[in-house]
């Protein structure tokens, strides 16, 4: 996976006020599966081995105590359904793309592919009848985390504002990422109305020269505007806001500083984290000595749907050629427990992941 250099505030949590609010929802009436996943939870907290994230901590102490065993459960099995390669009943993580087209033209990203960018078969956004059909099944089977984003920028939806209002309240983590470049001030207010959770702002610099060369299209003084001004706006009219805000970079050369980088970014947002660019935004082309050897946890992690309700594994096959089934005849519970989908599974569980491109040519493993 991905190497991160990660900037956090640091934060921390009552652990026996956390013990006690666990144990007190173990004695409810609960599904067998989630009430051993407390149990072993509070196993973990008396045997003091269990490690929270900063993003989990944040969670928990912006949120009521009502639903922080609901958020453990779902953290757990986000973890380790994929480790443990337990198909879950429904997706754990479902990542919706309102939009497959982007306004940038990123070095790093498969948006330079023209055979894909200028392809109208890849090119479209989402029927808004479409996505409510999605985020009610959703709602339905059970996923607690939804992103908006993909292949392209989801800014771009028209009516980006009405999706979000539309999942308003209906998940334990609502995120959406962004360039920045259409971060209006009507849309800043949409997006904390609608209680996002996270907001990820993908910038990869902190100086013009460098983002600019990298994020082409992009113009620096207005990425900084834009999120100086969201900042503004969450910290006036929406001080209660639970909207994570984290600018996140892909380390795409060596000499990018990346303490320089989180010592500018730090004073808008609440996280900053750094990626190591990866080999995977080509994949179709990259060396088969870069495949990950072991099997992917995405194939049991998440689902991606495209504009056009077709269902991917993953996003760095960004021409589908790994399609699982598309949302004009099945549901997602269906395509998550289809033949196509267990066959690809046990591909990758019984070491026959090169069998199968391109994930004979993708780093992203277990």
């Amino acid at each position: 996976m991905n190497k991160k250099v990660t900037f956090l505030t640091k934060k921390s949590i009552d652990k026996n006020l956390l013990s006690q609010v666990i144990k007190e929802h173990s004695k409810k009436s609960l599904e067998p599966e989630d009430k051993s996943i407390l149990a072993e939870l509070i196993l973990a907290m008396e045997n003091n081995q269990l490690i929270l994230s900063p993003q989990e901590i944040q969670f928990l102490n912006s949120n009521q105590q009502a639903i922080w065993s609901d958020y453990l459960i779902f953290r757990y099995k986000f973890d380790n359904f994929p480790k443990k390669k337990i198909v879950s009943d429904f997706p754990i993580y479902v990542l919706i793309e309102p939009v497959s087209a982007c306004n940038l033209r990123c070095i790093m990203c498969f948006q330079i592919d023209e055979t894909f960018s200028n392809n109208k078969d890849f090119m479209g956004k989402m029927d808004v009848a479409l996505f409510k059909k999605i985020i009610d099944e959703c709602v339905k089977g059970g996923t607690k985390a939804i992103t908006l984003a993909s292949r392209g920028e989801p800014t771009l939806h028209p009516q980006l504002g009405e999706m979000l209002e539309y999942c308003s309240g209906k998940f334990l983590e609502l995120k959406l990422n962004t360039n920045a470049t259409r971060l209006t001030e009507k849309l800043a207010h949409q997006i904390l109305k609608s209680g996002v959770t996270d907001l990820v702002f993908s910038v990869d610099s902190h100086t013009k020269e460098e983002y600019e060369s990298i994020r082409v299209r992009g113009v620096f003084e207005e990425i900084v505007g834009n999120i100086q001004r969201f900042k503004e706006i969450k910290e006036k009219y929406y001080q209660d806001s639970k909207c994570a805000t984290r600018i996140s970079a892909v380390k795409v050369n060596p000499n990018q500083d990346s303490q320089k980088f989180k010592d500018f970014w730090q004073q808008y947002v609440e996280h900053v984290v750094m990626v190591e660019m990866e080999q995977r935004w080509d994949t179709y082309n990259n060396p088969p000595e870069v495949a990950g050897k072991n099997p992917c946890q995405y194939l049991w992690e998440r689902l991606y749907v495209w504009y056009d309700g077709t269902c991917n594994p993953c996003d760095a096959d960004y021409k589908s050629i790994l399609s699982v089934g598309s949302l004009k005849n099945k549901t997602i519970r269906e395509i998550w427990h289809d033949s196509k989908y267990t066959a690809l599974r046990e591909s990758h569980m019984n070491g026959k992941r090169n069998a199968c491109y391109p994930c004979n040519r993708c780093p992203i493993e277990s």
